[in-house]
């Protein structure tokens, strides 16, 4: 629970800003290192952002069979922040308790964690009993941070979630006013996890989330995206790795939509990885073209605090370009997320408290007792020895896309059935695409119900003009 002073433009009723210490403003910045699926999951599937529900829900949904272990959906539906530890020491902590697994066997020696708990051990037990992580021990200036990720007094927040110190933001706040606070209604509101969750689910989609959630005003609205210019386009690609990759789909095509697309592992995993990607690292890679006008906010008011020094030491890379954890990576991926150096931890024999500085055991009862170092498990190890290399989520297998993104092994069951629901005459294009058509793709999932109807319709109607020009 936080205690914000909340201004109001009462002829506008509207939030002008809010004045806050740093908890509040520290929960806000943490959005920038939630992954995809985590936002979805504590919005309950019902983030409005683009693409991605109706992804998650068919992850959920789709057999583990098909998968390259069954920890592969956990991976997708539930991915780890690598900044976990950090935001458990958030005042408002919406990201529940962080804990590993580890082995039940009370004589395996292996010392294996595990993000899940449905992996199976070295010893061939499975990984069911939680260990803590010890949050505080492990943090040499504690007394001096203040905050998690920033340092300061108080803060302003506008509407639209851009955060300044209360000083620097005076002369902005005045205009916001017309220099008339008469205008200006003080009031005091207490806010505690279910109001942040509210304020995150309306900064995916509105540009006046405090308003939306502090006045109690928030409505169905679409989200509010602008659309990008070529030339935004053609410097956000700029900044992608020249290396080429290429992905070959089938598109089906009926009207003016694409109903779905045939393809290989490779897509569906480039697919399936927009789940495991932070909010931060997508602004950070796609640049101009990442169209969440308060996320967008929030990422440069980082910007400026830490070039002011307000950010604590270390951590501005923290929400600038926040990271995979080990084993997140996908060789399909199609942005260069970096992934996170693997976290040393060490636990005693017992295995009942994590840390990863302390070489002795700290819990009650085992005080003193020497610890060792821990080590995590690749979650898409297969425990049969099957080779799934370089980290693909999904076994090599053709599937169908829908315009959705919800993915399903290729029947032609599904296939008959869906033409037969459709009247219009349905063409198939073949598309050779590169890795600049897939953050097309990536681009679409995240502003449109609609992915790869605004990805590839296009080009592969013109496609299939071209085959009919060619009498072929």
């Amino acid at each position: 629970m936080a205690t914000l002073k909340v201004f109001v433009n009462k002829t506008k009723n509207c939030v002008a800003f809010v004045e806050s210490d740093l908890d509040f403003v520290d929960v806000l910045l943490s959005f920038l290192t939630l992954p995809v699926g985590t936002v979805v999951r504590l919005l309950n599937k019902q983030s409005s952002l683009g693409c991605v529900d109706k992804l998650y829900q068919g992850v959920e949904q789709i057999d583990e069979k098909y998968l390259a272990t069954a920890a592969c959906k956990s991976m997708l539906t539930k991915p780890v922040n690598s900044s976990g530890v950090k935001c458990q020491k958030l005042k408002i902590n919406i990201y529940g308790k962080g804990e590993l697994y580890t082995c039940t066997s009370e004589v395996c020696s292996y010392r294996a964690l595990s993000y899940y708990s449905n992996l199976e051990c070295h010893c061939g037990s499975v990984m069911h009993r939680a260990i803590s992580y010890d949050l505080y021990q492990d943090c040499d200036n504690h007394e001096e941070l203040h905050g998690v990720f920033i340092k300061g007094v108080k803060f302003a927040v506008t509407d639209d979630l851009s955060v300044s110190l209360i000083g620097h933001a005076m002369s902005s706040l005045n205009d916001c006013c017309n220099g008339d606070w008469r205008n200006m209604e003080e009031r005091l509101v207490k806010i505690d996890k279910s109001q942040v969750l509210h304020i995150l689910k309306r900064s995916l989609v509105s540009d006046t989330p405090l308003t939306d959630v502090l006045l109690h005003n928030g409505k169905d609205i679409c989200p509010k995206f602008s659309v990008p210019s070529s030339v935004e386009k053609t410097v956000a690609i700029e900044a992608f790795d020249k290396e080429k990759k290429i992905y070959r789909i089938k598109l089906a095509l009926a009207g003016n939509k694409v109903l779905y697309a045939e393809a290989g592992r490779d897509f569906v995993d480039v697919i399936f990885s927009i789940l495991t990607f932070p909010l931060g690292a997508l602004k950070k890679h796609m640049g101009s073209r990442f169209k969440i006008a308060c996320l967008n906010n929030l990422y440069g008011s980082v910007e400026r605090l830490a070039s002011s020094g307000y950010v604590v030491e270390g951590y501005e890379e923290t929400l600038l370009n926040p990271k995979l954890p080990p084993y997140f990576n996908c060789k399909h991926q199609v942005i260069g997320v970096s992934v996170e150096k693997e976290q040393l931890y060490y636990a005693c024999d017992y295995r009942c408290k994590l840390s990863s500085t302390r070489y002795y055991c700290s819990s009650p009862g085992h005080s003193g007792r020497k610890a060792k170092r821990a080590q995590l498990i690749d979650p898409k190890t297969s425990s049969e020895g099957l080779d799934f290399p370089e980290g693909s989520f999904c076994k090599e297998l053709t599937y169908m896309v829908s315009d959705e993104l919800v993915v399903t092994p290729f029947s032609f069951t599904s296939v008959i059935s869906l033409h037969r629901q459709i009247s219009d005459p349905i063409k198939i294009a073949e598309l050779v695409i590169d890795k600049e058509e897939v953050v097309d793709l990536l681009d679409a999932a995240l502003s449109s119900s609609t992915a790869l109807t605004d990805a590839f319709f296009a080009r592969a109607n013109a496609a299939l003009g071209l085959i009919d020009e060619k009498g072929e």
